[in-house]
């Protein structure tokens, strides 16, 4: 099939994928940790396998079953159709066609904003069920996640594929593949401060000064950081991105006038709890910031704005 590129030159692309390079076998017997055979499955779904058959000489153990059917609850479009004591077959009925990645992309930045507000909100009001309910919401991101990385991989070895996804160009691939995953990490440290939180309750209301003050404002900061770099990606708005990235030194400053104000509580047992969420905001702003980053990058490909 022929394709016109960016360039005005047209690429002729042959169909590699054949069939059998939709299957795999994995023999299970090569993998006794439960845990290191789910990664295995992860990494099989992701490689945008369709057949995925696990094999044992023996049986199975249930231990592995069971991180088996784990891991497929959060694979979207893929589960075990045939089972055995020495034999799984799991099968995935994706069309990417049915998954533009632009459209994808947006999902995971909904799921991943609503999270963040979850946590930011939780913490100002000592809502513990909006922390919980963002701890909950955390399946939704995984599965998105790894849904968006299937497809990426799709595309990345068929072009057909990526056309059909509402890839324009290879680079995309690129840049979606790592925006994608700095959106998963902020969820990972998102999930992680709402249950940090949970464990201190009572002893977060205590908290020193107005030190609850500056952290729900390193808060909001953040979210400002995330919600100004995927602007920039989504629209290629350099400015955007760059106003994101100049909000990364306020919250610096924020993080070290909270650790200041602790310092009038060094006996409480709270401490090492707050000093790990706030490096878990910190983390969140310094992935949002390489978000904005790319935007900047990926505008200037595509658009070669000049200063």
């Amino acid at each position: 099939m022929f394709y016109e590129e960016r360039d005005g030159s047209l690429r002729l692309h042959i169909e590699s994928m054949r069939p059998d390079d939709q299957t795999i076998e994995i023999d299970a017997d090569n993998y006794g940790d439960p845990t290191t055979l789910g990664r295995v499955v992860v990494g099989s779904y992701v490689l945008g396998r369709s057949v995925i058959r696990i094999n044992t000489a023996s049986r199975l153990r249930r231990e592995q079953i069971e991180n088996i059917r784990e891991v497929t609850q959060r694979l979207l479009g893929i589960g075990i159709v045939e089972e055995t004591e020495k034999h799984l077959l799991l099968q995935s009925s994706i069309n990417p066609a049915n998954f533009p990645i632009p459209t994808m992309m947006k999902r995971l930045y909904m799921v991943v904003s609503t999270m963040f507000k979850e946590v930011r909100d939780g913490l100002r009001d000592g809502d513990l069920e909006l922390l919980r309910d963002a701890i909950s919401r955390k399946h939704e991101a995984d599965t998105t996640y790894w849904l968006i990385a299937r497809l990426l991989s799709l595309g990345q070895r068929s072009w057909v594929s990526a056309r059909e996804m509402d890839i324009g160009d290879p680079v995309e691939i690129i840049h979606c593949s790592l925006i994608s995953r700095f959106l998963d990490l902020i969820a990972e440290h998102t999930e992680a401060i709402a249950q940090r939180y949970i464990t201190l309750e009572k002893d977060f209301r205590g908290l020193p000064g107005n030190s609850a003050e500056i952290l729900d404002q390193m808060n909001s900061l953040a979210f400002t950081v995330i919600d100004k770099a995927m602007s920039s990606v989504f629209t290629g708005d350099v400015k955007i991105a760059s106003d994101a990235m100049n909000v990364v030194s306020v919250v610096e400053l924020k993080e070290n006038e909270f650790l200041e104000a602790l310092q009038e509580r060094v006996d409480s047992a709270a401490i090492p709890v707050l000093r790990s969420i706030v490096s878990d905001v910190k983390i969140i702003v310094e992935y949002a910031s390489s978000i904005a980053e790319m935007a900047i990058n990926k505008s200037l490909e595509y658009n070669q704005i000049k200063p």
